[in-house]
């Protein structure tokens, strides 16, 4: 029994060349892969939300969010320094116009 496929004739495994390839039920393909897709999608939905729980109420899931809120923090306050900084530099920049 091939790569290429194949099928049962009189009780024999006949190899089916590229041509005679049985093409098979699109619909029905299609509904056994999406009732597929759906199920997995079921099952990530239900381990997100596991992950999630895990992160509230372990105390290594406190830490890990601990973690990520100090890079947050961290991120925010890199922000506004700079934010600060190009606002000096504007004003100074219009005040020594102003003052040319």
């Amino acid at each position: 029994m091939g790569e290429s496929g194949g099928h049962f004739e009189n009780g024999r495994w006949v190899e089916n060349t590229p041509e005679e390839q049985v093409p098979s039920e699109p619909q029905e393909n299609i509904e056994v892969r999406l009732r597929s897709a759906a199920g997995l999608i079921g099952r990530g939905i239900d381990e997100l939300l596991s992950a999630g729980s895990d992160l509230i109420s372990s105390q290594e899931g406190r830490q890990h969010l601990g973690r990520k809120l100090d890079q947050i923090t961290g991120d925010v306050v890199q922000v506004c320094e700079e934010i600060r900084r190009e606002g000096i530099e504007f004003i100074n920049q219009a005040r020594d116009r102003i003052i040319k």
